[in-house]
């Protein structure tokens, strides 16, 4: 019996995310939620309480596990466990894992300095007590500032583009020994061959697809006995429709600062897009504090990059400039844009565990409903129907022009208590 490989070139992340927003039917009001632990969960306990609650409701969990106290190998156990069986990815939000806004990308910095600073950005990747490659799916950096039209000067991408590819390379092989230890004591006389996703795309990156989540996972259909002692609870199945997280799929998200942040140039918000664009197999998108629902209503990458909000121009390179590269006008690729649904949106918020999360009322065999999923449902339809306020308003002035770039995928950002 073998157990193959599916290879696709696209950023596995994103490529799950979309299949999120099709088929996980309690996502609020569809959209592919990121929900943010707040600084009030310190402790395992309390994080995987919230996890727990609100894993059904969401696409993507934020963790600040350099705030959780008693962080530990057991917690991040727990929370793949808890990612496989609620379907939804992890990303490490405590940290940032580019300090040194506008040096790396710059061709006028000296290389030795921009190569040793990349080595440590890589060790705090993968090293340290968070060992944020070896488990998140997410992580989040600012970008290298290299010139648009100059992405080849950038070392940082490439340099956590190859510790990603070793982590999970380790992670695979751990796994992968300790399974063939397993079925060396394997009672049937059948042949077992594993075969892991180890080969190259045509982008060099050692892809790990949507329909791959680490072929020794769904090994346990087969012989569930040798892998749920290796992989706690690996017996869990997409049993709903809705696919199991690609575990071993990495990427990063580009920090895009606000149009009305005043230490920010237009033409680094402008780098950090292009970056995005030009690194799309591992950068999975644009991570803002700008709100949801107010410029986040279109397709339009150059919107991102050109405009002020909802209708002023910004100095910096041209629109005709940023056309003629070519990553930044590739229709078949896509890019995530996480923006943040302010908390002021919840005000008001009053709990009534009398009804579903959706506020439908409750059958029979309903648990009581969590607070926080409550919440999660209220905050999003706040932003939502905002968002449609202010598309209607803006409608008549917005042109019908052919959006340009990647394809867009909008997911709001809720911060939980």
């Amino acid at each position: 019996m073998s157990i193959a490989a599916d290879w696709s070139p696209e950023n596995p992340i994103l490529a799950y995310l979309q299949t999120l927003i099709a088929t996980k039917k309690t996502l609020p009001y569809g959209q592919p939620v990121v929900a943010h632990a707040s600084v009030n969960h310190t402790g395992s306990a309390s994080l995987l309480r919230l996890a727990a609650d609100i894993g059904p409701y969401i696409a993507i969990l934020q963790i600040p596990a350099d705030a959780i106290d008693d962080w530990s190998s057991d917690t991040i156990e727990q929370l793949q466990y808890l990612s496989r069986k609620h379907r939804f990815l992890l990303w490490e939000a405590s940290k940032i894992l580019n300090p040194m806004v506008n040096f790396i990308g710059r061709a006028d910095a000296p290389l030795e300095t921009r190569q040793a600073l990349a080595d440590l950005i890589k060790k705090s990747y993968t090293s340290g007590p968070v060992r944020t490659a070896t488990w998140s799916n997410l992580a989040s950096c600012w970008a290298p500032a290299a010139p648009i039209d100059q992405q080849e000067n950038d070392i940082l991408i490439p340099t956590l583009r190859s510790a990603a590819r070793e982590a999970v390379a380790t992670t695979a092989k751990i796994i992968q020994t300790e399974i063939s230890a397993e079925t060396n004591n394997y009672s049937s006389s059948e042949e077992v061959e594993i075969i892991l996703p180890c080969a190259e795309t045509s982008n060099g990156w050692k892809e790990f697809s949507p329909n791959n989540t680490g072929s020794v996972l769904r090994k346990s259909s087969t012989i569930s006995v040798t892998t749920e002692s290796v992989i706690p609870h690996a017996h869990i199945h997409a049993d709903d429709g809705v696919p199991i997280p690609p575990l071993l799929a990495r990427s990063v998200a580009l920090c895009l600062p606000s149009t009305t942040e005043s230490a920010f140039t237009s033409e680094f918000r402008q780098s950090t897009i292009v970056a995005a664009c030009a690194n799309s197999d591992f950068v999975i998108g644009l991570a803002t504090s700008e709100p949801f629902f107010v410029n986040h209503r279109g397709n339009d990458i150059l919107d991102l990059a050109l405009f002020d909000g909802i209708e002023n121009p910004q100095l910096g390179i041209s629109t005709a400039k940023l056309a003629t590269l070519p990553y930044v006008n590739e229709h078949q690729k896509s890019l995530a844009v996480f923006s943040l649904v302010p908390p002021s949106l919840s005000l008001g918020f009053e709990f009534d565990p009398t009804v579903k999360p959706d506020g439908s009322p409750p059958s029979d065999s309903d648990s009581e409903t969590p607070y926080t999923a409550q919440y999660l449902y209220h905050a999003v339809g706040q932003a939502v129907a905002l968002r449609e306020k202010n598309r209607q308003e803006q409608e008549p002035s917005v042109s019908q022009k052919q959006p340009m770039g990647p394809n867009l995928i909008h997911l709001p950002v809720v911060i939980v208590v």
